[in-house]
């Protein structure tokens, strides 16, 4: 049976955020194998038409209006559940990219119509802690037909919230290995030329929104610590987006401590790129200071590029980075221990080296999208048969 799709988002492209870009790999995915799927997704801004084709995937944009947001997605919750209902022809299994509020809508929505609903967890505390007054939410998230988790921290959670086992998959994000792929030394030594980076320097990468959560003003006092006993010439660059209007933003902050600790020389602020992949391959090591992470597909990225990565014990990071093995781990919160740890790689060439040998191998086959969205597929294939 080749199933036809239903991919609910709450937001898709042009929001770009984690879920968002699995949602829209996973759909071309779809597309490309002849899944037949629609993605039903939140309306944004009126500019946007509500029906279009996007990598040749149709897409529909329902509900109200409004930009990316936590609470944003709650409002599609209604509009969701009646288009599921009026689609019911259309389709043979749901897909919530990114359980929360999606998830609602769908299995409401199948009482009705007696599809299937695959829910994908991207959000750690989902299905644990928190208000008293979000139990019933989580009680309806169990009456999920499968229950796909991105990292193994996500997949306890829902065991121990009482998923069934035989509807817990692990399912995470995946990035495409052909994009990030190891760089010839002619490619490296050119990439880095263009960044204005000298080749003597050991080049600490970091890739995120510049945000309180990612651990920047921690990243910061570190590379302040680095420099006070730097043993060889390292360069930090930070690439990523300033979180504008949003409360977590420390963009400005990080840019003034950079400027009062006279880091114009060893720290550079590169603002948001689409040339990631191109940036990682002039890395000698990527940092991911995370205070919480579902998954950190930016580390994956880096590991793929094979780049050893240091980073926060936490969340997903966890599932693929083992210290010492193709990285090195520390506290969250902690400019200390990770000023410590930068410095144990940045001064050691043959740590580095070792290291560096054994990044991509770690991920090339666990996080490899053509392998994992083949096995979402087969999953979805699994849970519409079951219901035919």
């Amino acid at each position: 049976m080749i199933p036809r799709v239903l991919l609910l988002s709450s937001y898709y492209h042009p929001v770009v955020g984690g879920a968002e870009s699995n949602a829209r790999r996973f759909a071309g995915y779809l597309q490309a194998h002849s899944i037949p799927v629609t993605v039903l997704t939140k309306r944004i801004t009126r500019d946007l038409p509500d029906e279009e084709r996007i990598d040749g995937v149709p897409i529909a944009r329902i509900g109200p209006y409004g930009q990316r947001s936590a609470a944003g997605k709650w409002w599609l919750v209604p509009a969701a559940s009646v288009a599921l209902i009026g689609r019911r022809d259309r389709y043979d299994v749901v897909c919530c990219i990114d359980v929360r509020a999606a998830g609602v809508a769908a299995i409401a929505a199948r009482a009705v119509t007696g599809r299937p609903v695959v829910v994908q967890a991207q959000t750690p505390g989902v299905m644990s802690g928190g208000s008293p007054l979000k139990a019933p939410v989580r009680a309806l998230y169990r009456h999920a037909d499968a229950y796909a988790c991105i990292s193994h921290a996500v997949e306890r959670e829902a065991l121990e919230a009482g998923v069934p086992p035989d509807r817990v998959h692990h399912v995470p994000n995946a990035i495409d290995m052909t994009l990030y792929r190891l760089p010839t030394e002619g490619e490296r030594s050119a990439i880095r030329e263009e960044l204005g980076v000298a080749h003597a320097s050991v080049v600490c990468l970091f890739v995120g929104r510049l945000s309180r959560e990612k651990g920047v003003m921690e990243l910061m006092e570190a590379w302040r610590l680095v420099q006070q006993h730097a043993a060889v010439p390292a360069t930090l660059l930070i690439a990523g987006p300033d979180m504008d209007g949003h409360p977590w933003n420390v963009g400005p902050a990080a840019r003034a401590f950079a400027e009062a600790n006279g880091f114009r020389e060893s720290v550079r602020f590169l603002g948001s790129r689409t040339d990631v992949p191109r940036v990682l391959a002039a890395a000698d090591i990527a940092v991911q200071p995370s205070h919480f992470e579902a998954l950190g597909l930016s580390a994956v990225e880096a590991l793929a590029t094979g780049v050893p990565v240091v980073a926060s014990a936490v969340g997903g990071l966890l599932d693929f980075i083992a210290d010492d093995i193709n990285g090195k781990l520390c506290p969250p919160e902690n400019p200390t221990a990770l000023a410590q740890a930068l410095r144990a790689v940045i001064d050691d060439g043959e740590l580095r080296r070792r290291l560096a040998m054994r990044a991509r191998p770690s991920v090339q086959t666990e996080y490899d999208e053509q392998i994992v969205f083949g096995r979402f597929v087969e999953l979805l294939r699994h849970v519409a048969e079951a219901a035919a």
